[in-house]
């Protein structure tokens, strides 16, 4: 009897055992799924945030401010009537993910309201974009992938800075047609104020 009393005991010990060690390790790596630490970091949402930009659309130049004026729960309203949000899986507007994490990820689709079939992928995670803003290491370069009627694509490509946001966004018309590509749009960051949270 005593002989299987303490077999029976050192079984429920290895049990007990076993179970602290899951327990800890439960305990110190959150879970793998939840990227939105990583997300924030490529863009601070905040009241008052700003950035402003320097555009070129078609040959013409001006500027673009954008400020954080409203929030709603996790929703953050610009001044110009976007909205962004950090989810698990990343940065999102109303229609899309701009950005995915994991970043070694396969592409990603959206179907957007004008029905237009969306396909993005990040190409690029160490990237140095020169803007007036300065000089940018480590950059995250998105590219987007929109078919057009008559055999034409058009590509954008979006650069995110870790503390900075976005900081370059360029749009490209490609013909298939005739096997050229024509830059439509540059988006350059000129500066940017982030409040301290």
């Amino acid at each position: 009897m005593k002989k299987v009393l303490l077999v029976l005991l050192a079984f429920l010990l290895l049990i007990s055992l076993a179970a602290c060690g899951e327990n800890k390790k439960k305990e110190k790596s959150p879970h793998l799924s939840d990227y939105s630490s990583s997300a924030a970091k490529y863009f601070p949402l905040a009241m008052g945030n700003s950035w402003k930009y320097r555009v070129n659309y078609f040959g013409s130049s001006g500027e673009m401010d954008v400020t954080i004026v409203a929030s709603d729960g996790e929703w953050f309203t610009d001044n110009r009537g976007g909205r962004l949000k950090i989810d698990r899986h990343g940065i999102r507007d109303d229609e899309r993910y701009l950005l995915m994490f994991p970043l070694q990820r396969e592409e990603w689709t959206a179907i957007l309201r004008n029905k237009s079939r969306e396909i993005r992928k990040t190409v690029g995670v160490d990237e140095q974009v020169v803007v007036p803003a300065g000089k940018f290491e480590g950059a995250i370069k998105v590219h987007t992938y929109v078919a057009l009627p008559g055999k034409k694509v058009l590509h954008s490509y979006h650069y995110f800075v870790a503390k900075v946001g976005i900081v370059k966004i360029e749009t490209v018309l490609e013909d298939l047609n005739e096997a050229k590509k024509t830059r439509q749009t540059v988006t350059e960051l000129i500066s940017y104020t982030l409040n301290k949270e």
